[in-house]
């Protein structure tokens, strides 16, 4: 079986997706009798590099003056399926929205992994819907909120729900380590940090109306810039004077290192004004390594304190709320604890792969 993953984003580059995207590869390639190729607007560096994956490098960007280039390239490596990661970054033309179309014309299965809601992502429209022979869908509500044409359309279509796992380890530290690594980001003081891309949905700026600097060191794990409007309003939040020693803004750091400061940290915040769950990978890396989390949820059944992960949902909005529960429960820590891994994930995905071939 010859499989071929297409992303736009892919690391180095800083994208979500894409970040997936590797970790979906290296694992499908340690599969026997199954062959990996990738096709990437992003040729990786020597890190990212796997033995098994060749590279389909797209030197040629998403614009549709480069669709016949494209075609060539996915004609030359002729997979049984293609697979196909919306959205990401590195999408930077309209061929990646008629990517199914195309290699549906070329007699290719497509399977696609919708990592957002049909109806909020820009990245997926009626090309995706009509040349879609499997779905794989990271979020459990997405279904339910497709809109009834597309529901109509992929009634009888593979549909699976694959969860989410994180890409950040869990990491143990000594008692030495663990001592250097709160003095260089806090000299020693409790720490309450967030990790993630600094977007406006997010909620970043609210952590500086939960966290208290008198006792309280936040740590943001993210790259903040004055040229981007949203992250240029929190850098004027940290000038605040209260703020001032009392955050630490580490910028993009390799997966390790977040997994260290996870290690040492008293407690994680994630205030998405829209919730945060089971999709979120930051989400799930916290709450694998055993520190304290906050979130935010809209379902009203997942309120409160969760003893099995230490993880407290709040209301959305509820900021009192979240300030609080972090005083009561900052510095609690269970026994890390990986529930639902890589392994689960490919496994999910070979099944549909020999399930579509198999109708074939």
């Amino acid at each position: 079986m010859k499989i071929l993953v297409i992303t736009g984003s892919y690391p180095p580059d800083k994208c979500g997706v894409g970040d997936y995207t590797f970790h979906l590869v290296k694992f499908l390639s340690r599969l026997p009798d199954l062959e990996v190729g990738l096709m990437t607007s992003t040729y990786p560096t020597e890190d990212y590099l796997l033995d098994n994956v060749t590279i389909l490098h797209n030197l040629y960007s998403w614009r549709l003056r480069n669709i016949f280039k494209i075609k060539k390239l996915i004609a030359e490596y002729n997979p049984n399926i293609v697979h196909i990661q919306y959205p990401t970054t590195g999408y930077n033309g309209i061929v990646a929205k008629y990517l199914p179309i195309l290699c549906k014309a070329m007699g290719i299965k497509v399977v696609q992994t919708w990592h957002e809601h049909y109806i909020s992502c820009g990245a997926i429209g009626w090309p995706n819907v009509l040349a879609c022979d499997a779905l794989v869908y990271v979020r459990p509500d997405l279904t339910a909120l497709l809109p009834n044409w597309v529901k109509r359309w992929l009634y009888s279509t593979p549909k699976v729900y694959v969860p989410n796992t994180a890409t950040i380890p869990v990491v143990f530290l000594d008692k030495e380590r663990i001592f250097s690594l709160k003095q260089k980001l806090s000299k020693g003081k409790t720490i309450v940090c967030f990790f993630g891309f600094a977007n406006k949905n997010k909620g970043i700026e609210s952590l500086f109306d939960i966290v208290n600097p008198d006792t309280q060191h936040l740590v943001l794990i993210c790259d903040v810039s004055d040229k981007n409007q949203y992250q240029a309003k929190i850098l004027d939040l940290i000038k605040q004077d209260k703020w001032i020693n009392n955050v630490t803004v580490t910028g993009f750091l390799s997966n390790h290192a977040v997994g260290e400061i996870l290690a040492v940290a008293d407690a994680v915040l994630f205030p998405f004004p829209d919730g945060a769950g089971v999709w979120n990978t930051s989400f799930i890396a916290a709450r694998n390594s055993g520190v304290f989390t906050v979130a935010t949820s809209k379902q009203s059944e997942m309120l409160g304190y969760h003893s099995d992960t230490n993880t407290y949902f709040c209301a959305c909005t509820d900021i009192l709320a979240m300030r609080q529960i972090l005083n009561k429960y900052i510095g609690t820590r269970i026994e890390p604890k990986i529930t639902y891994g890589w392994e689960n994930i490919i496994q999910s995905h070979l099944e549909l792969y020999l399930t579509l071939l198999s109708r074939s």
